[in-house]
């Protein structure tokens, strides 16, 4: 698991960005998905941080089950 606490203007605080979650694929299902994310929405809420916000496209799901709303498009953009 990877993330990263950013000071924002746009939500009036700090936010805690999840950058990269994987649990293996033989151990999927059993709940330690789960329990890692409220164990990171645990760690938010006792640091103060505003919202916990997760760029992902492929787990969307996942995260709506865990109460998670989608609110945003993510943009890149590449050099090459």
């Amino acid at each position: 698991m990877l993330a990263v606490r950013m000071p924002t203007l746009f939500a009036g605080g700090t936010v805690l960005e999840l950058l990269e979650l994987t649990v293996d694929a033989e151990l999927r299902g059993g709940g330690i998905g789960s329990a890692l994310i409220r164990a990171v929405q645990a760690r938010a809420e006792a640091a103060g941080d505003v919202e916990v916000t997760v760029p992902t496209r492929r787990a969307g799901e996942f995260y709506r089950r865990l109460g998670f709303d989608e609110t945003a498009a993510y943009f890149k953009w590449s050099p090459n």
